[in-house]
């Protein structure tokens, strides 16, 4: 489809009769010929025949960068089905992640792909779903800043956004998803190698529990006495709403002080039910913290 940029001159302009001006600072518009039946793309109105719609920029290279991503979103609802024509990349994934929390599935990595896939699109001038090819979405993987070789979080954070365009396909907004199946090509497979992970020595977990202050020594003190991963310790004392609000995972296993000095949870990665008895001294401490007793220690 050829989209032919130009020049919409303002009254009184010296170059009004060069529609396109280079030098001139006048809006760019976009001018193309649609062939299919009236419709919408993005909010604006697609007719049948010519169509002239602003580029809301007046510098050539913006308009340029501008008029392919109208191209690829042209072609995309071109080739898509009717249902299909007005799903944006940001629609879609605003019903995804509302069908996750429907479903009990909060956890933060699926606010957090959800944002950079829809950051992503929207530097790449990406608005329709259709429009994101495998090229594309491959180009979105390569552009994580998650950590690669030693680590698995390439590929924890790369199954979420996998799901959601699974998910997709279940809905009929794309015919298949744009991630390969690497069953059949194993060359995109993300692979890694994960080093032995060595507990600290029993000095090294001294010198935390010496250096740390305030509020980070108390939460020191309380994995070191209960033995609990600091995922779950971070929420301790914690309301349910809090642990939402926050984007912690799994809010309804957070662990909670019973009598006095007991504490009672489930496990945040396995359910595993637990109940550990701290000090005095320390649930002393806790209590003096308020909920939630450990803000700022976890990404808000």
């Amino acid at each position: 489809m050829e989209i032919t940029i130009y020049r919409r001159h303002i009254e009184q302009r010296s170059q009004k009769d060069d529609r396109y001006a280079p030098r001139c600072g006048c809006p760019l518009w976009f001018q193309f010929n649609w062939s299919q039946p009236d419709t919408t793309l993005d909010g604006n109105k697609l007719r049948r025949g010519q169509n002239k719609w602003s580029a809301e920029t007046r510098l050539w290279s913006e308009a340029q960068r501008k008029a392919k991503g109208l191209e690829s979103d042209l072609k995309a609802l071109l080739e898509g089905k009717p249902v299909r024509q007005s799903v944006t990349v940001k629609g879609a994934v605003d019903e995804w992640l509302e069908f996750r929390t429907k479903n009990g599935l909060t956890s933060a990595k699926g606010k957090l792909m959800a944002d950079k896939l829809v950051a992503w699109c929207d530097d790449s001038d990406i608005r329709l779903l259709t429009a994101i090819t495998t090229e594309r979405v491959m180009k979105f993987r390569m552009s994580l800043p998650f950590r690669t070789g030693d680590s698995s979080s390439v590929s924890v954070h790369w199954a979420v956004i996998s799901g959601f365009f699974s998910w997709a396909v279940g809905m009929g907004y794309i015919e298949k998803s744009p991630v390969p199946n690497t069953r059949l090509y194993p060359q995109f497979r993300i692979k890694f190698k994960q080093k032995e992970v060595v507990p600290p020595s029993k000095q090294g977990i001294e010198n935390v529990l010496v250096t740390a202050t305030g509020r980070v020594a108390i939460l020191a003190r309380l994995m070191r006495e209960s033995a609990m991963a600091l995922v779950d310790a971070q929420k301790f004392g914690m309301s349910k709403e809090d642990a939402e609000k926050y984007g912690l995972s799994k809010p309804e296993r957070r662990p909670m002080l019973q009598d006095g000095t007991l504490i009672s949870g489930n496990r945040t990665k396995t359910g595993e039910p637990y109940r550990v008895r701290i000090s005095k001294s320390l649930a002393e401490q806790l209590e003096a913290l308020g909920s939630p007793a450990f803000p700022g220690t976890y990404m808000g």
